[in-house]
This record gives C-alpha cells, structure tokens and sequence, in this order.
C-alpha cells in the first residue's frame, strides 16, 4: 500500500481512505484534489470532521464493496468545546451524518454493531481485510490523545502493519492497538469504528 501524508488538521479521515481506494484502484492517485474530494462528500457540516457513512458512500461510488463496524451507534463529539464548536453546531452536524446514513442505507452498506476489541481486528486482519479504524493515534504518536482513522492493512512478525495519515508506516502490538481502543474511550470519549474492506 502506497503512503500519502495528509495536507490539513481536518482530512485524516479522507487521506485514510484516499490510499484504501489508490490500494485497490491505482488510476485513483494520491494528491490533494482526491483528499479534498472526499473530505467534501463526506463532511459532517458545519465542523470539519468526516462522516463514516459519507466516507463509505465515496467508496461505494469508487466501486468498492466495504462495510461498516460500529462499537456504539450515534453521532459523538463529546470535545467539540475543545474545537471551538458551539452545540448547536454539533447538532446540526448530527444531521449532516443522518443524511449520510440514509443514503449508505439505500446504497445497502451493511452495518454491524460489534464490540470493537484488538480480537476482532486480529480476526479480520487473518481475514485479509483492509481496515480503516478510528483509534487514538496518540498512542502511536507518542503525542496527546487525538481520535483519527488509521489504516491496518496486516501483519508481519506478529506486529500490525498501519499507515497513521500524519506520521506514515508504523508497527504496532495487539497490546499497542487495545491500548489505543481503550483510551479512545477514557481519554476522548469517543467510540471506535471500522470501515471494512
């Protein structure tokens, strides 16, 4: 899988899925136009975070086939404070991800509530899946805690093989990635979620 480092604080998410798709289709290049045209179809207006449901609908529409893992359902922002968001603007942005949700649901994503746990990410990776997973990348950054998707694309020697948006190729521990789970939940109040490939 080719790395590609995002241009911006708020496109993680479509850089993440820009280098899933460029993995399966190499005519979708790695470039800033491409990282921008799926931050803006899957924005969660008015903030600037990406919507699991658009970012599976821009994948769907690029031909793929991924599903969708959730720990918890209902749209979460619970640091919006933090961001400089009002709640009425976390609220609107709630709506803006309904909407994405109803047209994965007539695009018939399959959606799946599971515990999310470094098990099942082991499960999947010896499946062959290619996974885009909100964690807490400050486990890998040895930074803050920060809730971004990364990519998990396998395993080599016993360590996961991830591509972090920011930072590029790393490799993590099944200890490192429930770490990560774990405090995405503690420390951010945010709960995991898995776009499936």
């Amino acid at each position: 899988m080719k790395q590609y480092t995002k241009t911006t604080d708020f496109t993680s998410a479509a850089s993440s899925l820009m280098m899933i798709i460029n993995h399966f289709n190499a005519e979708f290049e790695l470039n800033q136009e491409n990282e921008f045209r799926i931050w803006l179809s899957s924005v969660n207006l008015p903030t600037r975070a990406s919507s699991i449901y658009g970012l599976v609908n821009f994948a769907k529409e690029q031909g793929l086939n991924p599903s969708i893992i959730l720990d918890q359902q209902g749209y979460e922002y619970p640091d919006y404070r933090f961001k400089g968001y009002k709640k009425i603007e976390i609220e609107q942005a709630a709506f803006s991800d309904s909407l994405h949700k109803s047209k994965a649901k007539k695009n018939k994503i399959k959606i799946s509530k599971i515990k999310i746990n470094s098990d099942l990410v082991e499960s999947l990776i010896n499946d062959k899946k290619v996974l885009m997973i909100r964690l807490n990348a400050g486990v890998f950054r040895d930074t803050g805690s920060i809730s971004n998707y990364l990519i998990i694309y396998g395993e080599k020697n016993g360590k996961f093989q991830i591509i972090d948006p920011k930072i590029g190729f790393l490799e993590s521990s099944k200890e490192q990635i429930q770490e990560s789970l774990d405090t995405l939940i503690s420390k951010k109040k945010r709960h995991s979620r898995i776009l499936v490939f």
